[in-house]
C-alpha cells in the first residue's frame, strides 16, 4: 500500500484531483498489464498443443493440429485495442484470421477463431486440449497482482 505524506489539507485535495483527472489513463494501463500477463500464459499454452498430420475420424481421434494449424494460431493470437464501454475499460483475447490452408468450405482457409474452439473443446475427430483455460487460470493471481503494482506505482508517483 503507498503511504502518503501531507502537510495540508489543501495539498491533499489537490493531489486527490491529480490522481483523478489521470484516473482513465492508470486504469488502462493497469487492464494493459494484467492482459499481457494472460496473453503471453496463453501464448505458451499455444506453443504446447500438440501436433499431429493425421486426420482425425470418430473411431480414432487425432490429438492437436498440424504444425501449420499451430503456427497460424500463435501468429492470430492477440489483444483488441484497450476501450472503455459503459465504464469499463476492457480489452479481449482472441483469434484474428484465416488459416493458410484452403478449403471448398473454407476458399479463404479456416478461421483461426474457429480452430481454436475446435481444439479447446474437441470435435468428433480431435480430443480436446484445454489451452486457453488452463492459461487463464494459470495466470489470474500474476494478472491481478500487476495490475495493482501499476495503480499503486501511479499512486505513489501523484501522491508524493
Amino acid at each position: 500500500m503507498a503511504k502518503i505524506t501531507v502537510r495540508g489539507l489543501e495539498e491533499y485535495a489537490n493531489r486527490l484531483g491529480a490522481l483523478w483527472k489521470d484516473s482513465e489513463k492508470i486504469m488502462k494501463e493497469a487492464v494493459y498489464a494484467g492482459a499481457s500477463e494472460v496473453a503471453d500464459s496463453i501464448k505458451s499454452g499455444l506453443r504446447s498443443i500438440p501436433t499431429s498430420n493425421e486426420r482425425g475420424t470418430p473411431d480414432h481421434p487425432v490429438e492437436g493440429v498440424t504444425n501449420r494449424q499451430k503456427a497460424d494460431l500463435i501468429d492470430a493470437f492477440g489483444l483488441a485495442p484497450i476501450e472503455d464501454r459503459d465504464g469499463y475499460i476492457q480489452t479481449k483475447a482472441g483469434f484474428d484470421g484465416y488459416g493458410r490452408t484452403p478449403s471448398k468450405k473454407y476458399p479463404k482457409g479456416l478461421p483461426n477463431a474457429l480452430l481454436m474452439r475446435s481444439v479447446e473443446s474437441g470435435t468428433s475427430f480431435r480430443k480436446k486440449t484445454p489451452v486457453i483455460r488452463k492459461a487463464v487460470n494459470k495466470s489470474r493471481k500474476r494478472s491481478v497482482q500487476a495490475m495493482g503494482e501499476v495503480i499503486d506505482q501511479a499512486c505513489k508517483e501523484i501522491m508524493r
